[in-house]
Order: C-alpha cells, then structure tokens, then sequence
C-alpha cells in the first residue's frame, strides 16, 4: 500500500532582503555596539544613582519599513547627529522603558509595564530623559572613539508616526542592546541609515584591539613577587677534555690539573645569564658581573 506524498510547494526567497543583499560585516561596529551599551549604563548609574550594568547584543541590517514597523506606537525616538558621519542617527526606547528607569530613580520595584497608547511625558519623565541623552551622547562619543573620534549633538525627539509616514527604500543597521536594572531587561537600540556608515566601511570592517587600562597595584604586587622568586644559576669554572682510558686509570688521591679560566659565562636552565670574572674572595670563589645577556628594554 502506497502512501500519498505532500505536494512540494516553493519557498519564497526575498533577494532584495538586506541579510541577503547585503554580505559584508563590519566587526568593528558589534565592538562599538558593546562599548556604548557599557559605557551608556555606567554613565547613566553615576547621574540617576541607580546601579545599571550595559550590554551590546547584536547589529542587524534591516529595510526601513521593517526598522520602524518594529519600534512600536509607544517607543521614543532620539535623533542625533555623529559629525563627520553624514546624516542622522536614532536612539529608541519604549516608554514603559523610561518610566522603570523613573520609577526604580525613586526607589520603585523597577517593573517594565508595557504601554499600550502613545502619552505625553511628564516633567519628571522629561527630567531623567535629558540625563539619558546625556549619558546616550557621552557613551556613543566613547565608543565610537574605537573606530574614529566623532562628535555626537542631540536634536531632540521625532515623533515615530511621522517616520510611519515616510515611504524610504533604504537599509537601517540596527545596534540592540540592554541595560540591566536588577533582574529586569530594558531593551534599547541605536539606528543607523546604511548609507551613512558606507564610506567608512575599511574602518568597520578592521578588527581594533585596544589596550586595556593597565592595574598598576596588580603590576607592582606582580613586580614584587617575581622579584623574590629563587632560581638556579650554574656556571664552568673549568674544563679538561680526559681520555676513557686515562679516566679508568684515575685511583684515589689523584688530582686532574685545570686550566685557569678569567671568564665563565652563568645560566639558567640553558638561558644565559651573565658573564663573569672568575677569581677569590676572602678564600671562596667569586664572580664578577662582566656583561648581561638578558633583553634590554628601549
């Protein structure tokens, strides 16, 4: 008994889709996407008194339509400018998001309650959101400093049904991030016009390794360690090449005559050391520090 086969239907493929159209990643900017969520919440924990931890999630290429259908009726739209980067940038948050940062700036619970209707901000909420922009403008500042120094003026707030109403055929990059209040997630995102960032694609795309700040306690206490470390150094005071025969020869009392040598060179575990003069101090054999064979620092 034969069993029927589903027919095979076909898939649909979007070729203009930016994750399609689109192939070349830039690392850099994932760097800079985390640094600026870093940077955004330690800034934002010193104005508000609240502790905040920041994290860069992901940078995604999406369509226009598709970047301002995702924001919501009810999220807040900041739009900056990034000189010499041309055209503007969006900063996005919910307001129900603003309003946990408000509630846990007074001590609240510090409870996302999702808003369903686009309102009017208070003055209090108008109050912490210019400490976000200012914290936001410091943070982006910094982390773009990753990739080149930049300098980032707020222009206020769009209203999101009028970028709903603005027909554009053009790629958005998304940088998601989070900031951790306690156990609550407050998600956040800056967005920027693909077209924008294109000419300074050799700088995205290179992968820029910035030294870490140096702990000098940490350095000195390693310093210090190492300095009391004990090792074994060990140096020819003379050779005397000997036959086997002569050897098998040898009966107690015997002595093997050495040659006088001025100069011995003193290692460690076969790395060279030092060399040094060779003679007698107070009936003991000493050596004199001649020449160092460890690296020099410039």
């Amino acid at each position: 008994m034969s069993r029927d086969k589903a027919p095979k239907t076909a898939t649909i493929y979007d070729f203009s889709h930016p994750g399609h159209k689109l192939n070349k990643q830039w690392p850099i900017l994932d760097l800079v996407n985390a640094r600026i969520a870093a940077d955004f919440a330690v800034a934002l924990s010193k104005q508000l008194q609240i502790t905040l931890d920041g994290k860069g999630l992901r940078t995604i290429k999406t369509k226009y339509s598709e970047c301002v259908a995702n924001m919501g009726r009810t999220c807040i739209v900041y739009e900056l400018t990034m000189h010499p980067i041309q055209g503007n940038v969006w900063f996005c948050m919910d307001i129900s998001i603003l309003a946990t940062i408000v509630d846990a700036y007074f001590g609240g619970n510090a409870e996302v309650i999702p808003e369903d209707e686009p309102r009017e901000l208070s003055r209090t909420e108008l109050r912490v959101a210019g400490h976000i922009i200012k914290a936001l403008v410091a943070s982006v500042t910094s982390g773009w400093s990753m990739a080149m120094p930049v300098k980032v003026t707020s222009l206020g707030v769009i209203d999101v049904e009028r970028l709903s109403n603005t027909p554009m055929d053009q790629v958005m990059v998304n940088g998601e991030m989070t900031l951790q209040l306690g156990i609550t997630e407050l998600p956040c995102q800056i967005i920027y016009p693909f077209e924008t960032l294109k000419p300074f694609e050799s700088k995205l795309r290179q992968e820029v390794v910035s030294p870490s700040p140096q702990d000098m306690q940490f350095s000195e206490a390693m310093q210090g360690e190492l300095m009391n470390c004990e090792i074994d150094i060990r140096g020819v005071l003379s050779e005397m090449p000997i036959t086997l025969r002569n050897l098998l020869e040898l009966k107690s009392g015997d002595f093997i005559p050495l040659r006088d040598v001025q100069t011995v060179s003193f290692k460690t575990q076969s790395m060279p050391l030092f060399d040094a003069r060779v003679g007698s101090t107070n009936g003991r054999v000493s050596a004199s520090v001649s020449r160092w064979h460890l690296p020099v620092k410039n």
